[in-house]
Order: structure tokens, then sequence, then C-alpha cells
């Protein structure tokens, strides 16, 4: 009767055990493999481009000439710091123009962004800087909130030290009930020879 049990319970704890290898693995997929692949990286904090980009999605931006930008791509972009905004903004390309001759970006071109979800244009005329720019290639939706999770001390106990001592302790349980098995066979088989030497 006492045998199923804790053969059941290890089932169990196996189980466990490879279902958040599995999900660690897939979240560190998600979160290395993009950036190793040349994209970058950010997390959709607003409701600005939903029903596109619901808030909480992930994009990857790849890396192209800001000459290849047309109207309807989205990018990714900080705006000019006299608007007094530091963080990224992910919007819409709604206009691109070149600039008049005469002005401080004569021939440059000017581009005028907005939010899908926004009923008015973003109010910079915005020149980029650099010859590059990060341009939406994919997004996965809602995954950005295990980011934004995984930035609280308390969360990152939970998702990532108590599995990882969990699994130390699993492996260590396992190489003390294997290295138990092989001294008991060892001395079962000492036994049976001691046994077959005592036969007359």
């Amino acid at each position: 009767m006492n045998g199923p049990a804790p053969t059941r319970r290890r089932r169990i704890i196996s189980r466990l055990t490879t279902a958040v290898m599995i999900m660690a693995f897939a979240l560190a997929t998600i979160m290395v493999l993009p950036t190793l692949l040349g994209f970058e990286r950010y997390v959709i904090v607003s409701g600005s481009m939903e029903p596109t980009l619901p808030v909480g999605s992930v994009v990857y931006d790849e890396v192209v000439p800001v000459d290849d930008l047309e109207v309807g791509d989205i990018i990714t972009f900080v705006p000019p710091p006299e608007y007094g905004i530091s963080d990224p903004v992910t919007h819409r390309i709604a206009r691109i123009a070149i600039a008049d001759e005469g002005t401080d970006a004569a021939g440059e071109r000017i581009f005028r962004t907005q939010g899908d979800n926004n009923p008015d244009m973003d109010p910079w005329l915005m020149v980029l800087d650099g010859p590059d720019q990060g341009r939406v290639a994919h997004h996965i939706p809602y995954v950005g909130y295990v980011y934004m999770a995984l930035q609280v001390g308390w969360v990152q106990l939970l998702v990532i030290g108590i599995p990882a001592v969990a699994l130390i302790v699993y492996i260590v349980v396992t190489l003390w009930r294997v290295s138990g098995d092989a001294v008991r066979e060892e001395h079962a088989r000492e036994t049976v020879e001691t046994d077959q030497k005592v036969v007359p």
C-alpha cells in the first residue's frame, strides 16, 4: 500500500519540474533570441496603437535605412527633446515630406506620426537622427506584462528563484535516489554471491 504513493508523488514532481523548465526556456527564448538575431525589443505600455498593438505587447524592431521608410510603417523613436518625452514611442508614419530650402533641415525627410487609436497626428515634425531607424517587424501580444512583472523583486523571486531552487532540490534528490539504488543493488548482488558460496 505504501509503494504507489511515493511513485505517484515523484511523477507529479517530475512533471511540474519539466513544465517549469519548458516555460523558463520559452520565456528565455522570447527574451534573448530576437536580440541575438539583431532585433530591438520594446514593450507597449499605452493604448495609442490599439488594436494593432495592444497594451502589454512586445514589439521587435528591425533596423532599416531611413530612406526605406514609407507611410504606414510603424517605427519606434524618441520624440524631439522640446516635447519633454524621453521614453521611446511606437507610432505609425502618417506623412512624409521634404523640408523646404532655407530651413535648417533643408532637403531632409520630415516625418509625421500618429497612433492608430489617436484621432490626430502627433504634434512634432521630426527629422530622424542617423541613417538607420527601428521599424516594427513582429509583435507578440501581452507578453510584455511578463517583462513588466519581472521588474518587481518579489515576482523575480517567485518566477525565477523558487523554480531554480526546486530544480536544484529535484536534481539532488534524484542523484541521491540513484546512488541509493546502486548501493542496494550492489548489496543484493553481494548477498546472492555469499549465499551461493555457502550452499553445499
